[in-house]
């Protein structure tokens, strides 16, 4: 291994050991994961997810046993990285799309998840991500071809022997899941923000001023916060398809037979492996903008009844709800009292600057 390659391979593994440590430090820190988001299981998904980025950055921390031979050698440890490195990167495909569906469940179509659904959904997302990696070597390869895993480039993966496998059986995932998150992401936005209604029941895209955007008549914060998290969580896919365009740019011209240098590979596949920090980061944040006096996401249990009804027939507008209100209602009571009382002593104010000057009379006259 050129001393170039041996430098690549060693940033490369310590990108991905950052990121590695950061999901470890999420799981490990109770007041990072302590947001159970009530009767939702956007927790649950959350955790899939990162456990997926962490067998992903595994795979490529097993990197260092390369820089440290400076050669990479097949066998059972090279044949276990590519099907650990498989694993990883279909399973953040998949539970990027899962959390997405989910989410768009929830706060589009406004049906309510079960605990049976959601653990259908753990267990068939993983089966189907050990099925896909499982076929390659059981079904998929061949004596002429040789080892379905092995040496690709300056570590271990699928072998440049089987070039669709490695197409269609990762990297359509990949960029599947990224195009479909981002639209189901924009329709969720749409959808709360007002732009998209259906009045008649049948969907319609208009266009709605910032300052217009959900003006309702008791519009209150829990509302607003919810609106924030959603916004925060578009971030998920816009990232995911940010980090992982370069790596795809340099793969498809590697298939075109374009000649790559090895450090715009190696810079490629460092920001890919960036995607557990990352995803740990906006987790925080998502976590850190939810509001406080609200455990769960919201229900849509009933409408509220203070909203605007011009709005609601004419556009099929719905504000959140959740289960119990009570504190934003007092919040919105207690606010039109204080609003009252600063304009009885406004009004008070304004009469005596007007009568106290007519009152006052001195007599000048000798």
């Amino acid at each position: 291994m050129a001393y170039t390659e041996f430098a690549g391979v060693l940033c490369l593994a310590l990108v991905a050991l950052l990121s590695l440590l950061a999901i470890s430090f999420y799981f490990m820190k109770p007041s990072l994961r302590g947001h159970t988001y009530g009767s939702t299981h956007i927790n649950g998904y959350f955790r899939s997810l990162l456990a997926a980025n962490a067998v992903q950055a595994f795979g490529t921390v097993m990197n260092f046993k390369w820089a440290a031979e400076r050669g990479v050698t097949s066998g059972l440890f090279c044949s276990a990285q590519g099907g650990i490195k498989q694993t990883g990167n279909i399973a953040t495909a998949l539970w990027f799309f899962v959390l997405a569906v989910h989410l768009f469940n929830l706060l589009f179509l406004r049906q309510k998840s079960t605990e049976t659904g959601f653990w259908c959904t753990i267990v068939g997302g993983w089966s189907l991500v050990i099925f896909v990696v499982v076929i390659g070597p059981t079904a998929v390869e061949t004596t002429a071809k040789g080892p379905y895993f092995g040496i690709s480039g300056a570590w271990c993966w699928i072998t440049s022997n089987y070039p669709q496998e490695q197409i269609f059986l990762e990297y359509f995932f990949e960029y599947l899941s990224a195009v479909f998150c981002c639209v189901i992401y924009t329709t969720i936005f749409l959808r709360m923000r007002g732009n998209l209604v259906a009045p008649d029941k049948r969907w319609r895209l208009r266009f709605l001023p910032s300052e217009e955007a959900w003006k309702l008549a008791r519009r209150d914060r829990i509302d607003t916060s919810m609106v924030q998290t959603v916004r925060q969580m578009m971030w998920f896919p816009i990232v995911y398809i940010l980090l992982i365009v370069p790596m795809t740019i340099v793969r498809r011209s590697e298939y075109g037979g374009a000649e790559v240098p090895f450090w715009v590979t190696i810079l490629t596949d460092c920001i890919f492996n960036l995607t557990g920090l990352v995803n740990v980061v906006l987790l925080v944040e998502t976590r850190r903008r939810m509001p406080l006096i609200v455990t769960q996401l919201p229900q849509y249990t009933r409408p509220r009844q203070t909203m605007r009804q011009t709005l609601m027939k004419a556009c099929s507008i719905e504000p959140f709800t959740i289960e119990r209100s009570e504190t934003a209602e007092k919040f919105y009571i207690e606010g039109l009292a204080r609003s009252a009382a600063n304009s009885r002593q406004g009004s008070r104010r304004s009469s005596l600057e007007v009568t106290v000057p007519a009152q006052v009379h001195v007599d000048r006259t000798p």
